[in-house]
């Protein structure tokens, strides 16, 4: 092994996927997938990369590749993918670690750096541009402090946050301090990661086209390969900013919202800018805008802690009575059925709010029990543990 470095790479790749057996040796732009992967990383990225794979015979092809490219390799459980990162923290004492994957050839390497800028800029614990995800499904970056990496390693106990490695961490906000970066666009949908076969076949038509390059970017891919939006029927959501203010105040003090808050009291414009600022830079909320055709109507926010999102939702007064607020509940769990930070979706209903109640046992919530004026209610079926197969 190398001598200890501040920052160490992470690429997580095994054999043993079942969707797609074998991706990460699978050809692609004249050489294995992963050896295309790290040729875009190394002499770009000023720290060590390391391939972590598991200790498997069938990954000892992975293992042998990484030492043909000069980099190191550590081996370890093929399902507790945690556990191996914590053999990295073992080799090289990182301040910083940085999670890559196997199935995302296209890695931007200035993006990599962009998002450690953010969090060493932030001092976060935990920094990544997924939550939410606005680049292509196959950019991901995350960046963990080494001491909450060992916090979740001596920690967790639920498979899921022993497979796909940062869960502890990004599903606790109230534990850890989270940061995101944002593209500026809405790409989220967009799949540039290689799952299946479709997936491969489309990553090999950007990889042919830039040839020989192998150095592009992902705006001169985004340029080359423009992502087609989501068809939009019936209500949608877009995400909340700054200039919402106002709508969302008005929101928050209708008479009949205060009335079934848990503070039961209206808020001020002061109280309520600060409060907004906050949580459109938290990572551990969700805030959107309910909109019928171009007319903004309401809002939800889902807010995170433990992996369970608090579903909150409210319809101004004059558009009640429509369904919207279901239309609006059905969106968010289509939304966030990719969302790995949220494992179920939970709320608080008043209950004298018998439209509310209708309203969240109709999505299939299921309620828990009372405690004061309030019932508990939750869906279990949220499925983004599952949304990615491990690399």
């Amino acid at each position: 092994m190398a001598a200890p470095s501040r920052t160490v790479a992470v690429i997580q790749a095994r054999t043993g996927s079942t969707r797609l057996p074998g991706k990460v040796l699978m050809p692609l732009g004249g050489r294995p997938m992963l050896s295309y992967q790290l040729d875009r990383l190394r002499g770009v990225l000023p720290f060590p990369i390391v391939v972590a794979t598991s200790r498997l015979e069938r990954d000892d092809p992975v293992a042998t590749l990484a030492a043909g490219a000069g980099v190191d390799c550590v081996r370890g459980s093929e399902s507790d993918v945690l556990a191996r990162f914590g053999a990295v923290l073992d080799a090289y004492a990182p301040e910083t670690l940085i999670r890559l994957t196997g199935d995302c050839p296209l890695t931007d390497p200035a993006l990599v750096l962009d998002v450690v800028a953010a969090h060493q800029a932030r001092g976060d614990d935990y920094t990544s541009n997924v939550f939410p995800r606005t680049f292509p499904c196959g950019l991901d970056v995350e960046v963990v402090r080494a001491p909450a990496l060992c916090i979740a390693i001596a920690e967790a106990i639920d498979p899921d946050e022993r497979e796909h490695v940062m869960p502890f961490v990004y599903r606790r906000p109230s534990r850890f301090q989270l940061g995101n970066v944002e593209s500026g666009f809405d790409l989220g949908h967009a799949r540039w990661v290689v799952d299946t076969a479709g997936d491969m076949a489309n990553v090999r038509r950007m990889v042919d086209h830039f040839a020989p390059r192998d150095d592009f970017t992902w705006r001169e891919a985004l340029d080359a390969f423009p992502v087609t939006p989501l068809g939009r029927i019936g209500v949608t959501l877009r995400r909340a900013m700054a200039g919402d203010a106002a709508l969302l105040l008005e929101l928050r003090n209708d008479p009949d919202a205060v009335r079934t808050s848990k503070t039961g009291r209206a808020v001020a414009p002061e109280e309520h800018r600060a409060w907004l600022a906050a949580r459109l830079e938290s990572p551990g909320t969700r805030l959107w805008i309910v909109q019928d055709g171009p007319v903004d109507v309401g809002q939800l926010r889902v807010d995170i802690d433990d992996g369970v999102g608090t579903v909150s939702i409210s319809i101004a007064a004059d558009h009640r009575g429509r369904g919207l607020a279901r239309a609006a509940l059905s969106a968010v769990q289509r939304a966030l059925s990719g969302d790995m930070q949220i494992t179920r979706l939970h709320a608080d209903v008043h209950r004298e709010n018998v439209a509310s109640r209708r309203v969240f046992e109709g999505a299939g919530f299921t309620t828990l029990g009372e405690t004061g004026d309030f019932l508990g209610c939750e869906w279990l079926q949220v499925t983004g543990a599952n949304g990615r197969e491990q690399a």
